[in-house]
């Protein structure tokens, strides 16, 4: 069981979400960063789909009231026990009673998942653990101050930590999201699209599980807008009449009046959720099937990541406390000054 101090921007339980639903009006909901989401799970033994809490923007902080294994993915990182223990992010560890662990806000990322050997003990509601952000229906999978959550069965691993090289190669902002464009806009508005591309746009904080709006040069593009109301759906990009770009996440409306230019693959949803605010980006047409090979890839990649057991030592050096794990192939990573870096040998 664990007591929850802080929830930070927003914590809620995700799993993969709702599928099917749609009909009902009930959008998919489900982890923002399914490839971080499904790391922690796995440095836990769990199934993949595991339920774990999904925390927006760091500043999550909590108590162990029983032993567990947990675990901390996303971006490269740390997280803090006891608050003098540094360990990296992508890691799991053995908590003791009243062990306290807090996620600080990060500059590499937005997202961060956090997995308990087994599982947390919730319901299911309409056939998922995740929280759906604008309705009342799932309020008791939104993580709240003050309150306890109980584990499936407590118990503890051996601690085992990842590199980051998948986050780095696939999830890190590199100024580009890819797009694929609606077939009429492909088709009548070659203009458009050459303008969209050359433009430089910023995530702002209007950041939610609902989508995120951009900011930057407007366009003049559709400024009139008589759309018949249509589907949408986790990555749609609309351009409302203020021509500033909005995409939609994954507890967005299931259907949308405004003009729909494209979406975002799935291949670009982990890493444009990690987005920090502020992010500048251009977008980049790509075909549909080029977006299938990019996702392939990733989830070839995703099977190749290992994981290794470490040992864990709070060195003073100087003064300045630095945490270090050493793994069982006497790989070292340290944790000073707020910053994490490899160790080599000469």
């Amino acid at each position: 069981m664990i007591n929850i101090i802080s929830t930070g921007t927003l914590s809620s339980f995700q799993d993969f979400g709702r599928f099917g639903k749609k009909k009902f009006g009930v959008s998919n909901s489900g982890c923002l960063d399914k490839f971080s989401f499904m790391l922690s799970n796995l440095l836990c033994n769990n199934d993949k789909n595991e339920a774990s809490i999904e925390i927006i923007s760091g500043g999550f902080k909590c108590i162990f009231l029983e032993e567990i294994t947990a675990s901390i993915t996303g971006p490269e990182g740390f997280f803090i026990v006891n608050e003098n223990k540094k360990i990296k992010i992508n890691s799991s560890i053995n908590l003791k009673k009243n062990d306290t662990l807090f996620i600080p806000p990060n500059k590499n990322g937005n997202i961060f998942y956090f997995s308990v050997y087994g599982g947390f003990k919730i319901k299911k509601i309409l056939d998922s653990y995740s929280y759906h952000q604008p309705s009342d229906i799932t309020d008791n999978l939104k993580i709240v101050s003050g309150y306890n959550y109980s584990f499936k069965k407590p118990s503890v691993l051996k601690e085992r930590f990842t590199n980051d090289d998948f986050f780095k190669k696939h999830l890190v902002n590199n100024g580009i999201i890819n797009i694929n464009y609606e077939e009429e806009i492909i088709e009548s508005n070659q203009k458009f699209i050459k303008i969209f591309e050359n433009t430089d746009y910023f995530t702002t904080n209007q950041f939610s599980r609902q989508g995120i709006r951009l900011t930057g040069e407007k366009s003049n593009f559709f400024t009139h807008q008589n759309e018949i109301s249509s589907e949408v759906s986790i990555g749609t990009l609309q351009l409302p009449p203020n021509g500033l770009p909005i995409i939609l996440l994954n507890d967005s409306q299931t259907t949308g009046g405004y003009k729909k230019i494209g979406s975002i693959p799935k291949s670009e949803l982990s890493k444009f959720s990690q987005l920090k605010s502020e992010s500048k980006i251009r977008f980049k047409g790509v075909s549909t099937e080029d977006s299938v090979i990019l996702f392939n890839q990733m989830v070839e990649d995703f099977e190749l990541i290992g994981f290794n057991a470490y040992s864990f030592y709070n060195l003073s050096v100087n003064g300045a406390l630095i945490s270090v794990q050493i793994s069982e192939n006497n790989s070292i990573i340290s944790i000073a000054n707020n910053e994490v870096f490899n160790v080599y040998k000469e």
